[in-house]
């Protein structure tokens, strides 16, 4: 006869090497790693590089009596974005032979840029405003727009005095004609002067800026504007003059433009705004 006493021992002693076995094996898992340290750094932060513009504009000189133009700007608070910082202008009350000039000024905190300047299509209106009996052309648009003249200066000498003979460089940008002039010549009505340059008028420089023009300097070159860049900030200067045999056409009319100006970083940049 079978000794179940002796049996269910055996079962009883068998789970309970079984048991032990379990524990031992989870006793192992604590004790046969390699040697080993840990270490760790506190404090460490990566900082990515930042870019900001700023653009204002203040009437540089500008002929007896004139009006001043009506700047409003969306974006020249110093903390501002690099990109989309837009000024309004608006003309209006001008008279055949007044002229005034703006002073452009942009900068770039934190890293040297590339800036472009792009007419806003949407924002340019030339308005016919009041029609006195001697204007004969009363259908809009105004008329202002077609005969005021514009050109852009990279530089004013001021030893010439505050007026438009010390306005140095004419941009190519205001010059059809391709001729590089070092300071500024009376235009004609058609805007052509003595030495061959033709001034723009509003419209055709509305229509040249309206795809985006890169700040370069006379070679065509980019112009690096920043604070370790070769220019810390950059001043261009924007003659509007009315020819004095304009006529009577402009009366009352006024005209608006947006200029939109837009920054990309330099480093890693070999073609700034998708150019080649």
């Amino acid at each position: 006869m079978t000794d179940k006493r002796l049996e269910l021992t055996r079962r009883k002693l068998l789970a309970g090497v079984g048991g032990v076995g379990l524990a031992s094996a989870g006793a192992g898992l604590g004790t046969t790693a390699y040697l080993n340290d840990t270490e760790s750094f506190e404090g460490n932060s990566l900082t990515a590089g930042a870019l900001n513009m700023l653009v204002s504009v203040d009437i540089h000189d500008k002929s007896p009596e004139l009006p001043d133009p009506v700047v409003d700007s969306t974006d020249e608070a110093a903390d501002d974005t690099a990109d989309g910082n837009e000024i309004t202008v608006t003309v209006d009350d001008m008279k055949p032979g007044d002229w005034f000039v703006l002073d452009w000024h942009v900068e770039i905190d934190g890293n040297p840029g590339y800036v472009q300047v792009t007419s806003v299509d949407e924002d340019y209106s030339n308005a016919e405003g009041a029609n006195p009996e001697a204007e004969t052309d009363t259908a809009a648009p105004g008329d202002l727009g077609a005969a005021l003249l514009t050109t852009i200066w990279g530089s004013t000498d001021s030893t010439a005095g505050s007026d438009r003979g010390g306005l140095q460089d004419l941009d190519e940008t205001t010059d059809h004609n391709d001729t590089w002039l070092s300071g500024y010549e009376t235009p004609d009505l058609d805007g052509v002067t003595t030495s061959g340059a033709h001034y723009t008028t509003l419209n055709e420089a509305h229509s040249e800026y309206l795809d985006g023009v890169v700040l370069s300097d006379s070679s065509g070159t980019p112009i690096e504007v920043g604070s370790v860049s070769d220019y810390a900030d950059v001043h261009y200067y924007q003659l509007f003059e009315l020819p004095p045999e304009v006529g009577n056409e402009i009366q009352g009319d006024s005209v608006t433009f947006t200029l939109q100006f837009d920054a990309e970083q330099v480093r890693n940049n070999d073609a700034p705004f998708g150019g080649s």
